[in-house]
């Protein structure tokens, strides 16, 4: 530094003495490959190698630069696939919470017309409406209402509450 800034030695350790020395104690990464096929080669290495020859220094340090520009490169195309698998995750979360909603909905439906035809089943409730079996025989005249899955609306006979609410 002396050579470069016209600074003695001593000034530089009496004023930056401290700085210069935590400068010094930083590891540099001499073995450090983010990818097999990126190299970072350590800062201390390239100076030390090529301080007497300041074109291949400058080479080096511009190796240094675009291994730097790859690695940022290839960091903002993975943040990029990381945000479209963040937002297809929360997509499919919406999916499954709303599949499980229609599921317990349908599962109630289920376990409701399970009670009514259980209810329909029971003989002193048939005999207080007046039906003979718990069997509904389909014909031309309620096909129509057969096949509508509104079982109670369709053949409220069945399912009249006790009291002929």
């Amino acid at each position: 530094m002396e050579k470069e800034t016209q600074i003695s030695r001593k000034t530089w350790k009496r004023r930056m003495g401290e700085v210069i020395s935590e400068l010094n104690k930083i590891d540099t990464n001499n073995n450090s490959n983010i990818d097999d096929d990126i190299p970072i080669p350590s800062i201390d290495l390239i100076i030390d190698k090529f301080d007497s020859i300041p074109e291949s220094l400058r080479n080096s340090l511009y190796h240094l630069n675009e291994v730097i520009i790859s690695t940022h490169n290839e960091n903002l195309k993975l943040k990029e696939t990381l945000e479209k698998k963040d937002k297809v995750e929360e997509c499919l979360i919406r999916k499954i919470e709303k599949l499980e909603n229609e599921n317990k909905k349908f599962l109630n439906e289920v376990a409701y017309y399970e009670k009514m035809l259980i209810e329909s089943t029971n003989s002193s409730m048939r005999k207080k409406l007046v039906i003979k079996s718990n069997l509904i025989e389909i014909n031309k005249k309620n096909q129509d209402s057969a096949l509508s899955l509104e079982i109670e609306k369709e053949f409220p006979e069945l399912f009249g509450d006790i009291d002929g609410k």
